[in-house]
């Protein structure tokens, strides 16, 4: 048996409607502007000389009601809610007999205009004041809501479009002596307020089917709302239809991957940072305490040696994640020319003449044209420093460095080649070598003094300037392999 309808559905509905607008300035402005213009067409003396006491009567309860809100907002919202009035008072006058012709006895009138009282015309007139007194009196800095916008759009075209043709049927009778083929001029009146009867239908349909669009938007606020660092692995629910909404949804979870991946890769980094921080401050103290403990049977100078060594490795740890730091900003890439062929020459020259365990012969390639790029010539110089300095620390014997331009993909770039003898890097692990903190088991121990940030920042720098950087197959040992774009020739030329 089915269950009849809850009459305090609606009128809970209409009371959390009025209750809201109780409690806002600007709702109250068009709750009284509505009123007042619905009840003004009711009492007679209020619609005398063109309804100008009516008029000012709605435009007085709008200001009144607004009480709390800014003075311009309020003073804009009552302007609107009289104006609107005084408007169609004064349509109504040029289309039909004047509002105050229905208390005026023995006036002549149709039989159609029998639909024409004041019942009719008084919620019709309540609402166009109410809606104007509560879009004028919008705080500074606040839009109309989208679904107001679309309501407004729908009743404004619909009265527009009801009235051009009312003004168009108008001066067609008058040029026939007032008769136009489907009825007699009488019905301008009637028609008038059927339009705008219509028009309060087709902008309420229009505001309730633009919520409804809008329910999809609204879910996807919900859902973000709720999504912390806790819970990013959390997505928002893609709508059905493949429009706009299910764009908007498919980019905001894409963007919701990004970010998990981002935070998770950042949660590693912080605690490979921490673990590589402690080691080298672990080893400090412990060695401090055991000088403190047994001071009279220590070598004191390589105490202080071993101690030194932790410090610089410390410290360069430190320089290192500062610059991952800055790498990882958004600040730009400075735009200086570089030579990377001195640059690479004033590396390999450093690199000869460093202490080492056993000889090591570093070439560099045969000079041609100056090879130059466009970027920061700090952090450029870092790269190359970083990808010698690791191949330095693997190599055999030699070390070859080469500079040069090529086409690459349809397009001018300079080429960075570094070959050692080393035990070379597996295929496999050619691409974990650039993770942060990354080691091979063999060959990359932590007892070489790397820290595992060295092709990390390498790769980092190439891809800010966009480049790449990459291993290569190679015969013997390791190949690096550096891409950048090459400068202009504008700027070759300049220097």
């Amino acid at each position: 048996m089915p269950q009849p309808a809850d009459p305090g559905a609606t009128t809970g509905f209409g009371t959390r409607l009025l209750r809201r607008a109780a409690d806002d300035a600007r709702g109250r402005a068009a709750v009284a502007a509505g009123l007042a213009a619905g009840a003004v067409v009711f009492v007679p003396p209020l619609l005398q000389a063109r309804g100008l006491p009516g008029v000012v009567l709605v435009a007085f309860a709008a200001w009144a009601a607004g009480v709390g809100s800014s003075p311009w907002p309020r003073l804009w919202g009552a302007v609107a809610a009289g104006g609107i009035t005084a408007v169609e008072f004064a349509a109504r006058g040029s289309l039909g007999s004047p509002l105050d012709a229905y208390f005026a006895f023995g006036t002549n009138r149709s039989v159609l205009s029998s639909i024409e009282t004041p019942v009719f015309a008084a919620p019709l007139l309540g609402v166009t004041a109410g809606v104007a007194a509560w879009l004028f009196a919008m705080p500074y800095g606040r839009g109309v809501p989208l679904r107001a916008r679309f309501a407004l759009v729908a009743y404004i075209g619909t009265l527009l479009g009801f009235t051009a043709v009312l003004v168009i049927t108008s001066k067609m009778a008058e040029a026939n002596g007032g008769f136009i083929g489907w009825g007699p001029a009488e019905f301008q009146g009637e028609l008038l307020y059927l339009a705008q009867a219509a028009a309060v239908v087709i902008g309420t349909v229009a505001w309730v089917t633009a919520g409804r669009a809008l329910r999809p938007v609204e879910a996807i606020r919900q859902e973000l709302e709720d999504i912390t660092l806790r819970s990013l692995d959390r997505r928002v629910p893609v709508p059905k239809g493949g429009d706009e909404l299910t764009r908007l949804a498919l980019t905001t979870n894409a963007i919701l991957v990004r970010l998990e991946r981002s935070t998770e890769l950042q949660q590693q980094f912080i605690g490979d940072a921490s673990h590589e921080l402690r080691s080298p401050v672990a080893a400090v103290r412990a060695s401090l305490e055991s000088l403190l403990a047994h001071p009279e049977q220590v070598d004191w100078p390589t105490a202080v040696r071993s101690a030194l060594h932790e410090l610089e490795r410390l410290q360069g740890l430190s320089e290192d994640l500062l610059l991952l730091a800055r790498l990882d900003g958004t600040a730009a890439v400075p735009r200086e020319p570089v030579n990377l062929t001195d640059l690479a020459h004033d590396l390999v020259e450093e690199h000869r003449h460093l202490r080492r365990s056993h000889p090591l012969e570093i070439r560099l390639g045969a000079s041609g044209p100056p090879a130059w790029v466009t970027g920061s010539g700090i952090q450029l110089e870092r790269m190359l420093r970083n990808v010698l300095s690791n191949a330095c620390r693997y190599a055999g014997k030699e070390i070859e460095v080469a500079v040069g331009t090529e086409r690459h993909e349809g397009a001018e770039t300079v080429r960075i080649d570094v070959r050692d003898d080393g035990p070379g890097i597996p295929a496999a692990d050619r691409e974990r070598v650039f993770e942060r903190f990354s080691r091979l088991e063999d060959a990359r121990a932590r007892k070489s003094g790397g820290a595992g940030l060295g092709l990390a920042i390498a790769r980092e720098i190439a891809d800010h300037h966009g480049g790449t950087l990459h291993f290569a197959d190679a015969p013997r040992g390791a190949h690096a392999v550096g891409r950048l774009p090459a400068a202009g020739p504008g700027t070759a030329a300049g220097r």
